[in-house]
Parts: C-alpha cells; structure tokens; sequence
C-alpha cells in the first residue's frame, strides 16, 4: 500500500490586481503561515495589507496574534464562522481544483505541483478559458 502523500497551500489574492500568491508547505501550522505573510509582505514592500481569513486554529494562534501586534503592515479580517461565500480566495480554490483534479490523479506530489503552478502562471497571463466569477473591484472598495 502506498504511503498517502500531502502538502498545505497556504495562498492569498490580491483583489486590486487579481494576482494569487501562494506557499507550498509540508505542513499546515502557524509558523508556516508566518512565512506566507513575510513572503506577501517581501512582494508587497510598503504596503499594508489585509488578510481576509476564516477562523482555522492556525490563523488564530497565540504566536500569529502576536506576530500582528508586532506589525503594523498586516492586518487580519476574519469572516463570520461558516461562511466561505464571503472569502474571495474559497472561489480561486474551487476554480484550482476542478482545473488540476478534474477526473485525473497524479503519479507524483511534483506531478500535481507542476500542474498547479502551470494553472496559476494561466491565471496570471489572463490565459485561462474560464475567468473567476467574482467581482475584484467591487470587493476591493470595500476594504
């Protein structure tokens, strides 16, 4: 029996630009999740920014609190429990999933990251056959 193979995404979209930016990591906790925000905060210098979340233990740790209150270039909007609807990225997931699972599986974990990364580069171009049915600008007023 093959061993079960898994990674975490940690992933974030810029509603100004429509830009999705995204971590691999082997695990899901709260020091890969401070990776993921130095990583937006390195492509997003000099600009504060707002996280929309829901309310995952990780997200809501005692070390990802403090690390908030220690920067003032990040700020955490966490939605009402149960209610994806109202977070931009639980669309850009759905969109991903369909796209690299479909009905395929994969040989190898490199064999589904590639394909993620070949969907967002996709994405990004405005190659996709499909866009996302969100409304960016309107969402982004908002914040």
């Amino acid at each position: 029996m093959k061993a079960r193979l898994s990674k975490t995404i940690f992933g974030a979209l810029n509603m100004r630009t429509s830009r999705f930016y995204w971590k691999q990591a082997d695990t899901g906790n709260s020091q890969q999740l401070l990776l993921f925000l130095h990583q937006l905060h390195k492509a997003n210098p000099n600009k504060k920014l707002m996280i929309v979340l829901d309310n995952g233990p990780i997200h809501k740790s005692k070390k990802v609190q403090k690390f908030v209150q220690k920067n003032d270039w990040v700020h955490l909007l966490f939605l009402p429990a149960y209610s994806p609807e109202y977070n931009p990225i639980e669309r850009f997931w759905q969109w991903l999933k369909q796209r690299v699972y479909g009905c395929k599986s994969f040989s190898t974990m490199e064999e589904l990251l590639q394909k993620i990364r070949k969907l967002v580069w996709h994405f990004h171009e405005g190659r996709t056959v499909s866009t996302i049915n969100f409304n960016y600008d309107a969402y982004a007023d908002l914040l």
